[in-house]
């Protein structure tokens, strides 16, 4: 799922931009056969289809952990390989496993995650953003602490502690999230 910030307008240009891209593994599997998307601004996309059907990989090339085999992906207008850094740091991934670490806290986790990407430290910020996500009370608190819903809360928060524009899930969230401004009529879905 990918959610992005911006206006509603559909005459804007696309924050990502994916064409004809195409995706074989080495063994020779297809995952992706010549997709091409426009997302724009503000709309949230919804990837939707059975296991194998190439969810993970699309979402995997716009993040910069897999290569396609041919196309391309821009995110506002820079290129996924030629300028990685900047695409990068323009999106927040909330990976489909738990992937904590079980003994740091709440805090040091998204601070940590907030240095990787460069950004100086705003403690401002991030207590705003664990108030939003329901876990200032636990800021404290070690990882394996948490219940389930919490820590996926933390992987949500962690993706967000560098102020990304584009907010990618690998997997539907779990709970409830809520976005200001946040509009039915900008949701769609892709069924892959």
């Amino acid at each position: 799922m990918l959610f992005t910030k911006g206006s509603q307008n559909r005459k804007m240009q696309p924050i990502v931009s994916i064409s004809n891209l195409t995706k074989t593994y080495a063994g020779g599997h297809h995952a992706l056969k010549d997709v091409t998307l426009d997302i724009v601004p503000g709309e949230i996309l919804a990837l939707l289809g059975p296991n194998g059907a190439g969810k993970t990989t699309l979402i995997s090339i716009i993040c910069g952990i897999v290569n396609a085999s041919s196309g391309s992906v821009t995110v506002a207008g820079h290129d996924i390989v030629a300028d990685y850094r900047i695409t990068r740091s323009m999106i927040g991934l909330v990976p489909q496993e738990l992937t904590l670490g079980a003994f740091d806290t709440v805090w040091n986790t998204l601070c940590l995650s907030r240095g990787l990407f460069g950004k100086k430290p705003d403690p401002a910020y991030l207590q705003q953003l664990l108030r939003d996500l329901s876990l200032w009370d636990k800021k404290d608190n070690a990882l394996m602490t948490l219940s389930g819903g919490m820590k996926r809360r933390v992987l949500i928060g962690k993706a967000l502690s560098h102020e990304p524009s584009i907010l990618v899930s690998g997997t539907g969230f779990v709970g409830r999230v809520v976005h200001k401004g946040h509009s039915p009529d900008a949701e769609r879905s892709c069924t892959a």
